[in-house]
């Protein structure tokens, strides 16, 4: 079994130029480079899963940023670059990659194929990343969710206040949204569809994801969708409800359309699952359907961290369904984040 100190040292990238003649001022003081880089990573040959793997892999990467005091930045091009629908709002996350090629690099994966899930969070309740992290540039790969141990870690209450006060949802949502804003192109997107669409309606969502065999575990048996139906048939009201359906599956969307038909609205894209598809539009259309999910008056949701993280966005009770065996219950955002792995 590989161990915690050997797994880390594993991750040292062997090409990483961290092997450097120093540089001096005229004085003889040693010049340091001023500024150190977190980077989440997400390139082609990253198991990048989907965008709600990616999502946590990104809280993970900022909150570590802050404990280690770094400047935190994305780096995610499967398959394509975030910054086609994305932009940054209260932090600049674009990295010019060019421009830390020469500096001391550490590559840095954590994933359940190389430790066990245990030792990974004990890790990072213990971790004091400045010593961790000795290089200039770390490019972090996970997909995993850590926030529960980052906020256990000794150096957040000084480095990270905030994030006790806020419940793990809380803190999901107040992170995506200080992170992210829609670029202009989706921003269009989202507005024409709402304005369209909606209007002064009451917007009633769900998020029903499927899961397909040979390539995802089933979230959601086809034999349990009338629950989901009967659920939404209550709302079947074309002068105060318009009905949105986010789905993985086209068959899926096809009954919601022909069951709503007076009702319903569909997102432009292509249905699939982000870390089968190589398409930008699938991205495209999973951005656009979770933002929408963020602002629905009424949201159900099934199995699936982007649908919970879309509640997090949301970031209000009221309104607010979980799907799970058959069986739909008010949720909170204060309980979804201990939901989703059981869901």
């Amino acid at each position: 079994m590989i161990t915690m100190l050997s797994y880390i040292l594993t991750t040292v990238s062997l090409e990483s130029p961290c092997v450097q003649q120093p540089k001096y001022f005229s004085n003889g003081s040693l010049i340091r480079n001023p500024v150190r880089y977190l980077i989440d990573t997400c390139v082609d040959e990253d198991q990048c899963f989907g965008w709600g793997d990616r999502q946590r892999a990104i809280v993970t990467t900022y909150l570590i940023s802050l404990l280690s005091d770094r400047q935190f930045g994305i780096y995610m091009t499967n398959p394509c670059a975030l910054e086609n629908f994305l932009a940054p709002n209260k932090v600049n996350w674009i990295v010019n990659k060019d421009e830390l090629d020469d500096l001391c690099t550490r590559h840095f994966y954590m994933y359940n194929d190389h430790m066990q899930h245990y030792q990974q969070h004990e890790m990072i309740e213990t971790a004091d990343f400045q010593v961790l992290f000795p290089e200039d540039v770390i490019y972090f790969h996970t997909a995993q969710d850590y926030l529960p141990s980052i906020r256990r870690n000794k150096m957040t209450a000084d480095k990270i206040p905030w994030l006790h006060i806020h419940t793990l949802g809380e803190a999901y949502g107040y992170i995506m949204r200080h992170l992210f804003v829609l670029n202009n192109s989706t921003q269009a997107i989202v507005s024409e569809l709402l304005s369209k669409h909606v209007q002064n309606h009451t917007l009633v969502c769900a998020h029903v994801r499927m899961g397909i065999n040979g390539v995802d575990f089933v979230r959601t048996p086809k034999s349990e969708l009338r629950v989901i139906w009967d659920f939404l048939l209550r709302y079947n009201d074309k002068q105060k409800y318009k009905i949105y359906v986010a789905t993985d599956m086209n068959e899926t969307k096809e009954y919601a359309m022909k069951l709503f038909r007076d009702q319903t609205f569909d997102t432009v894209g292509i249905i699939d699952q982000m870390h089968r598809s190589k398409s930008c539009e699938v991205f495209r259309r999973v951005i656009v359907e979770q933002e929408i999910l963020s602002r629905c008056d009424i949201l159900l949701l099934t199995r699936s961290t982007m649908g919970i993280i879309a509640a997090f966005m949301r970031n209000k009770n009221h309104g607010l369904y979980c799907f799970f065996k058959e069986r739909i219950f008010p949720c909170t955002i204060q309980v979804l984040h201990e939901l989703q792995n059981i869901m």
